[in-house]
């Protein structure tokens, strides 16, 4: 059906996945198979047309989202980022070693310089593997855009982790309202650009639930686990240990751990939702802004389903989770407003020639 028009404010934008998970099925296989055969080179050929499959379930206005990226943009890239980074940073961190000796200061020092320029780099990795797939993702034959500096977004990261790790997490979603305006603001449809408008403040009051809540079980789990320790210890130094007791203890230990990981899962999933849809919600293109309608019951669901999937078929069946999460994250999507699509002219962005090889190497890339 065609979209309704406005003479003067454009038109609405109809959301829409197509797919489903059952359908990447002998996508994977095939896609395992030839990494076997080929030694894992395939891999980026794998990548790239899991994208393409991906990106044409994806309709706007019943037209599907088009990914023009190509496996061997994703091979030159990683080869580039191992030879001229990689191997670099490797060489000087042996060559110190050699040269002043593994306990000498200095060799420490040149060390920890290069591990935190290693982690600077993760936030370039991140911003550059952005800008790639966006370059290469096409609606109606008009391409997407991330400008800006990635140097300048790994440095935000940088130290914006280092004040949420002083804060003891407490300033957190300072930190990702930050570096999501980054992203949002330097996002483009051709040359129409998009902009947040959302504060850290607003998601406050959803944060402090799983932060509170972690130091809660924390404490609980502390008391639970402080007596059985104990236990361990006495039967320790008693010198007849009773090796069934001891066990019944440990495990006991481990039903407490794996209780307060799913109490963490279960409020952190609540906090995701949220977060996730306050910044759809606060996401403008040009005379509307996008929703989100995500839920923690929702998160939990597709996040342990697919890890199920994965691993009991052994990593085969990636492709069918990577669809699923892509899926209901695009279901739960929608736009409100209308967008002037008649002026939306061509990204005047410069295409790279390679790929994401930095996201490659730091293992970053979602999918």
């Amino acid at each position: 059906m065609e979209p309704h028009s406005s003479t003067h404010s454009g038109q609405p934008l109809d959301i829409a996945w197509t797919g489903k998970g059952s359908n990447f099925v002998g996508l994977g296989f095939k896609i395992f198979f030839l990494k076997i055969i080929t030694l894992f080179l395939y891999h980026f050929w794998g990548k790239t047309e899991v994208r393409k499959r991906l990106w044409n379930n994806v309709r706007v206005n019943n037209e599907p989202l088009e990914y023009t990226g190509t496996g061997m943009e994703l091979f030159l890239g990683f080869l580039i980022v191992m030879f001229a980074v990689f191997l670099p940073l490797i060489l000087a961190i042996v060559g110190l070693q050699l040269w002043l000796g593994e306990n000498h200061p200095g060799a420490i020092a040149g060390i920890i310089v290069i591990y935190l320029f290693m982690i600077y780099l993760v936030g370039v990795a991140i911003y550059n593997a952005n800008r790639y797939r966006l370059s290469r993702t096409q609606w109606r034959g008009i391409r997407g855009a991330l400008k800006g500096s990635a140097w300048r977004y790994a440095w935000t990261t940088f130290w914006t982790s280092l004040v949420a790790l002083i804060s003891f997490g407490l300033a957190v979603p300072w930190q990702s309202i930050k570096l999501q305006k980054i992203i949002t603001d330097n996002t483009h449809f051709g040359e129409m650009p998009m902009k947040f408008t959302g504060t850290s403040k607003s998601l406050y009051k959803y944060y402090f639930v799983p932060w509170i809540g972690f130091l809660i079980g924390l404490g609980v789990l502390f008391i639970l686990i402080k007596p059985l320790f104990d236990q361990l210890i006495a039967l320790q130094l008693s010198g007849i240990p009773n090796p069934e007791q001891m066990f019944f203890i440990q495990l006991k230990m481990i039903g407490y751990y794996i209780v307060f990981i799913l109490f963490l899962a279960v409020v952190y999933a609540w906090y995701q939702s949220k977060y996730y849809n306050y910044v759809a919600e606060h996401t403008q293109f040009s005379n509307g802004s996008f929703a989100l309608t995500t839920t923690a019951g929702g998160l939990i669901w597709i996040t342990l389903s697919n890890f199920l999937i994965v691993m009991f078929s052994l990593s085969i069946l990636t492709p069918v989770a990577i669809a699923r999460l892509f899926g209901y994250f695009v279901n739960n999507l929608s736009f409100n407003g209308t967008v002037d699509i008649a002026s939306i002219e061509q990204s005047s962005q410069n295409l790279s020639k390679t790929g994401e090889g930095l996201a490659e190497g730091f293992d970053v890339s979602s999918f």
